[in-house]
């Protein structure tokens, strides 16, 4: 007799609600316009398929705004490093928006596609190349050569879902990279604070509690949704969610029950945009976590986490393994 599966793939829920935040639609329109303003740029001044560029952290998650940094790096073959046109990207790319990227920094660097792809876990993978991995991953847009970026993208999440995953259970390989991001990130800022090293503190507390915990749970539910396929299903739902920017990752997941979330989060997004706001933010400290305008949002934070738990917990029944994934 045929082995019958106990877990059954999920149908997304393509009802995205029929109108997005106002902050979160002009943050996305914003990104739509400089991301295409940037490809056209790079595609009339590079010539070559041996590296891509792609982009992370607010431009990758279509949450831009005039108040964004570009936080990019190329991507190729160990072999093909010296080809790479570093300071003509940054060059480029730097003459685009109002914060110019530090060549040579940790987001304007050749990231050779044998350590981003193949060196996950043990000593080898430092704090550097972690970061870099999940973020390309779970928030990053191609600049330049998109067949070249999504083929080291398919062969991370192959490196993520081997052939011997079975059909019953999750991606939680990658469940448990994503947590342990997660953890590390939050970890260090700890470090950072308790150090008096957490430059702007309350903003990068702030998105420790939203930007990144859309990250993260953006990782968690595409891992979620490749229950009930096989090896060959699931790197292809995980191809499919991940290639979208983390909101509408979960919308199209989620559809209009999204949306409470997505108001807190855009919220959040709106503060930050306003440069009085952010300016105000960005003069308190640690010592001072009750000021009045910090302390609503992180109690929004709280609601938004509250949230994304009623998300899962109505998508996903007691049975389904993200829950185990999570706990243990």
């Amino acid at each position: 007799m045929p082995i019958i599966s106990k877990v059954k793939p999920f149908k997304t829920d393509k009802t995205e609600p029929a109108v997005l935040p106002d902050c979160i639609a002009q943050n996305q329109e914003y990104s739509a316009r400089h991301l295409c303003d940037m490809r056209q740029a790079l595609a009339e001044h590079l010539h070559g398929s041996a590296f891509c560029v792609v982009v992370t952290g607010s431009f990758g998650r279509h949450e831009a705004s005039n108040q964004s940094d570009l936080d990019y790096f190329l991507i190729g073959r160990e072999a093909d490093r010296n080809l790479a046109p570093y300071r003509e990207v940054g060059d480029i790319l730097g003459a685009m928006v109002a914060k110019k990227p530090a060549v040579g920094g940790p987001f304007s660097a050749y990231v050779p596609a044998e350590e981003l792809v193949n060196r996950i876990g043990l000593d080898g993978d430092t704090n550097s190349i972690t970061t870099r991995r999940l973020l390309f991953l779970l928030e990053c847009e191609w600049l330049y050569n998109e067949p070249a970026k999504r083929a080291f993208f398919d062969e991370l999440i192959a490196n993520y879902v081997t052939e011997n995953v079975t059909r019953d259970s999750i991606a939680r390989f990658l469940v448990n990279d994503v947590i342990r991001y997660y953890r590390t990130i939050s970890v260090d800022f700890e470090i950072k604070t308790r150090e008096g090293r957490a430059k702007a503190w309350a903003p990068r507390r702030l998105k420790l509690v939203f930007s990144r915990k859309m990250l993260y749970f953006g990782g968690i539910i595409a891992a979620a949704e490749t229950a009930g396929f096989d090896y060959v299903g699931k790197r292809a739902k995980l191809s499919e969610l991940l290639q979208l920017p983390p909101i509408t990752r979960l919308q199209t997941v989620f559809g209009d029950k999204s949306l409470a979330a997505l108001e807190l989060y855009d919220h959040f997004l709106s503060r930050l945009n306003d440069p009085e706001i952010r300016q105000r933010l960005e003069k308190i400290d640690q010592n001072d976590r009750n000021h009045p305008e910090l302390r609503k949002l992180l109690d929004d934070g709280k609601q938004f986490s509250r949230e994304l738990i009623n998300l899962l917990k109505h998508r996903y029944n007691p049975d389904h393994p993200i829950h185990e994934a999570l706990l243990m």
